[in-house]
């Protein structure tokens, strides 16, 4: 009787723990596709047709539109004809890439400039040891460049003026390798001055722009609490790592606090307006991707300002509402960081840039530890210029530091293997009741001093180790195209020894099995080995859960698939490791465990003794009163 029920209870055990793991691979599988790392969705850019004004062609959908202003409209809007303010002039009707292009070079950067808005656009950055890496940031557009969005542009709190200078062709008073500077001249109003210069810091620039009042009476720009203009970037920064998975974020800091926002989250507040937000004297403020950040640092304390949806925005700096003199110059300066997230490079930008890189956002301890580990591997790196051995390396590190904890957890393991003669017994007598079954078992380990939690504490311990690393290792500057050996050709993507592109439109999650990654197959074959080596605190007998501890790895080796090389690497070394220690100890005598000497009494609480003697109290009561009824009537 008790075979039967006991084989009953292990099949319906067996039943739920399956049910149990295919309802976690389902979660599993669920959460990578919708609620894990993607893409960043990209919109292709917009088909211009005849109903668009040229203004709204040159505006993020969603922007606040001024129509254009006609200069000889000024008069008739508040500016005298004797000012002709602002007396823009026209749009050029053609633009000729030839002459309208300039270009500063130098070693880890190329820049090419429109005359069109005095804007940048487009940013090189020349990366490897010799610049053989060019990635291009700023993102290209199939319009003209009197409407397209490009980085640097001027917006004017002005419906005078608004955006229109972003659409004007400035003169180039001076070009050099290292230095351009545009001037606009608007009759009887103002003349606009851009200013961009090299600086001695990598991928540092210095912008600076100049408002110089042409009027004969005082120019005041901006009112209330709107800027005189802003100086922007936008509408994104495209660096062929969205498709990593992280998304793009808005990253700034105040006072000592770094703050970051992901531009997903940057929806409509109410219907027909874009998400907008001020950022208060902000130090610096930027985007960045996985692997590249443009950020500004304004000479004089201003308010951050961004603007758009993830598709399309602009960021940048609200330049205070001024009155500037007839003949007087107001001028504002930003530092601009065009460059890779490497903590190095951002440390020498300007202080405090370095915060921007955040592998965690929450809790600190896990970023600050992600940043440890990083270090620990450019440390390997310079021994042996191979971030694969480098991980090797560190991987090694891991788990001679934890080898203690983890010889200890296997030998306890293996003495509770000792006692299964004592467990079966316990199980003949109490498997009809599990609550007292689990209440016995406890007691025995108890009496032979076996804590069934300590085999637990290395595993939760490595826990932490293993996010840090995904996070590291997924999003690291340093592994970006980084080589291993023979087919892994970059450490921060699956390393995809073959490409079938028959499976390319598989749907859910099964569309990554186009490529065919060995790291992680490698891996689960290693678990599965590691869990047969890997001593258990009771023998498992039941077929099906020995099937289901085979199958716990290949659900691991599906959610690590499509995860970087970089870190399979690390799974696969540090299983192998653990399968070296297993085989180790399987050689190593292990005492059987013995009966704990029990103390004497401890005297109790007074609280607890109280208690312990009310209740004693009552229970002389009830006998008595059990007694009495039971006497005799005289």
């Amino acid at each position: 009787m008790y075979e039967d029920d006991d084989e009953k209870k292990q099949k319906e055990d067996s039943r739920n723990q399956l049910i149990v793991f295919l309802t976690l691979g389902l979660m599993l599988i669920i959460w990578v596709q919708y609620f894990g790392p993607k893409p960043q969705p990209q919109t292709p850019p917009p088909v211009v047709t005849e109903t668009i004004t040229q203004s709204e062609q040159n505006t993020p959908a969603g922007f606040e539109v001024a129509e254009a202003p006609d200069p000889g409209q000024a008069a008739a809007e508040g500016a005298t004809a004797a000012t002709g303010w602002p007396n823009l002039p026209a749009i050029p009707a053609e633009t000729n890439a030839a002459t309208d292009e300039i270009t500063l070079k130098k070693d880890d950067m190329e820049l090419v400039f429109t005359r069109i808005g005095g804007r940048l656009k487009r940013a090189s950055l020349l990366l490897g040891e010799h610049g053989d890496s060019l990635i291009q940031l700023v993102p290209e557009s199939a319009n003209p460049d009197t409407e397209s969005i490009y980085p640097f542009g001027l917006r004017f709190s002005s419906d005078a003026i608004r955006d229109e200078l972003d659409r004007r062709q400035f003169e180039v008073e001076k070009a050099s390798d290292t230095e351009v500077v545009f001037s606009l001249t608007l009759p009887n109003a103002a003349k606009i001055t851009k200013r961009f210069t090299f600086t001695d810091k990598a991928h540092v620039i210095t912008a600076t722009v100049e408002y110089t009042n042409l009027e004969s009476a005082p120019r005041v720009l901006g009112r209330d609490q709107d800027p005189a203009y802003t100086f922007t970037w936008g509408p994104n920064i495209t660096s062929g790592d969205l498709a990593k998975g992280v998304t793009q974020a808005l990253v700034w800091r105040t006072g000592e606090e770094t703050s970051v926002y992901s531009t997903a989250s940057m929806k409509p507040e109410d219907v027909g307006k874009p998400y907008s937000r001020r950022f208060p004297v902000a130090d610096w403020l930027g985007v960045r991707s996985a692997y590249f950040i443009v950020a500004m640092h304004p000479s004089a304390p201003s308010d951050g300002w961004a603007i758009g949806d993830h598709n399309e925005f602009r960021f940048g700096y609200m330049v205070p509402k001024a009155e500037i003199a007839p003949g007087q110059t107001a001028s504002s300066s930003f530092d601009v960081y065009i460059g890779p997230s490497h903590l190095p490079q951002l440390k020498k930008a300007w202080a405090t840039l370095d915060s921007s890189l955040q592998f965690f956002e929450y809790p600190d301890f896990l970023d600050w530890f992600a940043k440890l580990l990083l270090q620990m591997l450019n440390w390997f790196y310079r021994f042996i210029p191979n971030y694969g051995v480098a991980i090797v390396l560190l991987t090694v590190v891991v788990r001679a530091i934890m080898f203690p904890l983890t010889l200890k957890q296997m030998k306890t393991m293996k003495r509770m293997q000792m006692l299964a003669p004592e467990m079966e017994k316990i199980k003949e007598q109490y498997g009809n009741d599990p609550q007292v079954m689990q209440q016995k078992t406890m007691e025995l380990y108890k009496e032979y001093g076996m804590n069934p939690l300590a085999g637990c504490l290395p595993m939760f311990l490595q826990l932490p180790i293993f996010i840090a690393l995904y996070r590291m290792l997924w999003s690291a500057y340093e592994l970006r195209g980084a080589p291993f050996a023979l087919w892994i050709k970059d450490l921060s993507e699956p390393d995809k020894l073959l490409h079938l592109p028959q499976l390319a439109n598989l749907p859910f999650f099964f569309h990554h099995l186009q490529y065919i990654n060995v790291l992680p197959v490698l891996s689960a074959l290693a678990m599965v080995a590691s869990v047969k080596l890997t001593p258990m605190s009771t023998p498992i007998t039941n077929p099906q859960q020995k099937m289901m501890m085979t199958i716990m790895p290949v659900f691991f080796s599906v959610f690590c698939y499509p995860l970087a090389s970089g870190l399979n690497l690390y799974i696969l070394t540090s299983t192998l490791l653990g399968i070296a220690q297993s085989y180790v100890l399987h050689f190593q005598e292990v005492e059987k465990p013995q009966k704990v000497q029990q103390n004497a009494k401890k005297k109790k609480h007074f609280y607890d003794a109280a208690i312990e003697r009310k209740k004693q109290a009552e229970r002389d009561l009830k006998e008595k009163k059990r007694k009495d009824k039971q006497r005799p009537a005289e």
